[in-house]
């Protein structure tokens, strides 16, 4: 009988052993963790590819005109390196031509060298000092906004999956709109006017986020976005965007070779004002 007893005991208490030990964290602890990874970057990897479908209606009619971006590029926080390499096609309804462009980017010892691709035409590396300003807004800023997204959303955790082999936490962003207005705006404008909350409402028609987080480092390896919006028939600019982005970073904290091309080392010395 006391052995029975005995027995029980001690497999309720590994049961609850095993349940505290196997306990997910909750999502806000979740986002605290991705929070605080973010000053332990060293370096990292990352890949971009988006599609941007922007529609046009005027008294000519309706115009189409699809954008799509493919990025990558690795970022040496420590020693203030990065290399960014991006391809951007343009490609308007169809009979029209396809235009190419884009660009690589470095920035080694102190200095930013630049060159344009355009297709069909020869261009030359440009340099300019990377400035401290320039330093911080880039070196972080594809992370960083994501990072951002998810400190005023309402995240929940929706399931568990790999990345590159990596066990993730699978994350949905509600964020705020204002937030989102933001984003969305540096994506297409760059610059996000004041808008009232009734108009935020009415631009996004719908729009989904989701983050892998891993789950040993709480560092972001993924992250989805869908957005599509209709703007008011009286707003300058086209009347309907729709944005599909997927961000990839890896390889975190490990060595980065970033070397500068040797064509760059003769690279124009743009003026400073």
């Amino acid at each position: 009988m006391w052995k029975r007893i005995l027995t029980m005991s001690l497999v309720l208490v590994m049961v609850l052993l095993l349940t505290t030990c196997t306990k997910e964290p909750s999502a806000q602890e979740i986002v605290d963790g991705v929070i605080e990874s973010f000053d332990e970057i060293r370096t990292y990897q990352f890949d971009v590819d988006e599609t941007i479908d922007i529609t046009f209606e005027d008294e000519e009619g309706v115009s189409e005109t699809t954008y799509t971006f493919g990025s990558n590029g690795a970022v040496d926080v420590e020693n203030r390196q990065m290399r960014y390499d991006t391809t951007i096609e343009e490609i308007v309804e169809t009979g029209q031509s396809e235009v190419t462009w884009g660009g690589e980017q470095y920035c080694v010892n102190g200095m930013l060298y630049t060159k344009p691709k355009l297709s069909g035409e020869e261009t030359t590396w440009m340099k300019e000092e990377a400035t401290e300003e320039w330093w911080e807004s880039q070196q972080m800023g594809l992370v960083r906004a994501q990072i951002e997204l998810i400190e005023t959303a309402r995240v929940e955790v929706i399931g568990n999956e790999k990345v590159d082999d990596i066990d993730c936490y699978v994350l949905e962003v509600n964020p705020d709109l204002r937030q989102l207005w933001q984003q969305y705006n540096q994506l297409i404008f760059q610059e996000a006017p004041d808008v009232t909350e009734e108009y935020l409402q009415e631009v996004f028609l719908n729009f989904s986020i989701k983050q892998w987080v891993a789950k040993d480092t709480y560092y972001l390896m993924k992250a989805e976005i869908d957005i599509a919006t209709e703007l008011p028939a009286d707003s300058p600019g086209p009347s309907a965007v729709e944005i599909t982005m997927v961000f990839l970073s890896y390889n975190y904290n490990q060595p980065v070779s970033i070397v500068l091309p040797p064509e760059a080392e003769e690279a124009i010395e743009m003026p400073t004002e």
